[in-house]
């Protein structure tokens, strides 16, 4: 009787094994000589090398087999733990038969402050990308010009994780990918000013500044809002224009200003809104929404607000009474459902 596995065709096993991860799908391959065939033409690429333990060699081999056999590639993981500089030219290579074979995602992560030149506009001028995520790159030393006119068009998220790279910089990748719809900015060094002007099709941002970093966001599409202050002083959080803000999570000890002694309904009309921070901001936070509530003109005023702790023991979410001052004791998690 031949075994089930050997049962499903090739495309089924290709289908089912696009599903997996590279680790997941290696187990797989030893079900039949079909799986084990099947996983040799994997299209999602995960690799963590490590100069040291010299599996370099067997990393290069495999690339190189995807691009003398035309093998698609969908999506090129690659995780680097050491960074000699003899790597270096082995990660261009990888990286242009990744794109030669149409990879539509990477994510290319290095220890902070290497000094590989990423080809950060070559990899975005490739029209089969959809998603680019980046960890620990210093972006200041890529020369602008390298990257002509073009814009992407064809990349939708963009995540920036510990890289180093100025104001004109990110304006640049922002202006080229305007119609991104997920951008992540999270701990990047270098950046005074985050303005987030011209984005066209965004739909969700996460934000974890590092150190006093100015935030302005004018983004009519924005739906989902992740913020992170890593400031000791009140964070320059200016949303100026975002309609269609659904959903807004704040973390910090300090919280904005503009949420607290301005209008904030001028700006955003949230549904749910979660806050981490101190009694004393949770204690004006929760002013601020009471006034909200007795707010002139009518249209802007908000109607409702239902209020929930969360309960750190059970991981849960509970239910509470709307009492300002009188709920955070420390520094707490709480959830509102906000009705205009």
């Amino acid at each position: 009787m031949r075994a089930t596995s050997d049962i499903l065709s090739d495309g089924l096993i290709h289908k089912i094994l696009s599903f997996l991860s590279f680790k997941e799908a290696t187990k797989m391959s030893i079900l039949s000589k079909t799986w084990l065939r099947a996983w040799s033409t994997h299209p999602n690429l995960e690799f963590e090398v490590d100069y040291l333990n010299d599996n370099m060699k067997k990393v290069d081999s495999i690339i190189e087999r995807y691009r003398d056999e035309k093998i698609p590639i969908e999506k090129f993981e690659l995780s680097n733990a050491s960074f000699p500089q003899e790597n270096f030219p082995l990660f261009d290579k990888w990286l242009h038969i990744a794109l030669q074979n149409g990879v539509k995602n990477i994510v290319f992560r290095v220890p902070c402050y290497t000094t590989y030149t990423l080809p950060v506009f070559t990899i975005l001028a490739e029209k089969s990308l959809r998603e680019l995520v980046l960890r620990g790159f210093d972006l200041k030393h890529v020369t602008l010009s390298s990257g002509g006119v073009a814009n992407y068009n064809s990349l939708k998220k963009l995540s920036l994780s510990s890289i180093c790279l100025d104001d004109n910089m990110l304006q640049t990748l922002l202006n080229r990918c305007s119609l991104i719809v997920d951008l992540v900015l999270e701990h990047c060094d270098g950046l005074e000013n985050i303005e987030l002007l011209n984005l066209q099709r965004i739909k969700s941002v996460t934000i974890k500044t590092f150190r006093k970093q100015r935030v302005k966001i004018d983004a009519p599409t924005l739906e989902h809002l992740y913020y992170l202050d890593a400031g000791e002083a009140y964070p320059t959080l200016d949303i100026i224009n975002a309609p269609n803000l659904a959903s807004l999570e704040y973390i910090g000890d300090q919280i904005p200003k503009a949420f607290v002694d301005v209008n904030l309904q001028w700006n955003c009309h949230p549904k749910k809104v979660i806050v981490f921070t101190t009694n004393e901001m949770m204690s004006r936070f929760m002013d601020r929404l009471m006034s909200m509530k007795r707010s002139k003109p009518l249209r802007n005023r908000l109607q409702q607000v239902t209020t929930y702790k969360f309960d750190w023991e059970n991981q849960i979410w509970h239910l509470v009474e709307f009492r300002s001052g009188k709920l955070a004791l420390t520094r707490d998690k709480f959830y509102f459902l906000l009705d205009w």
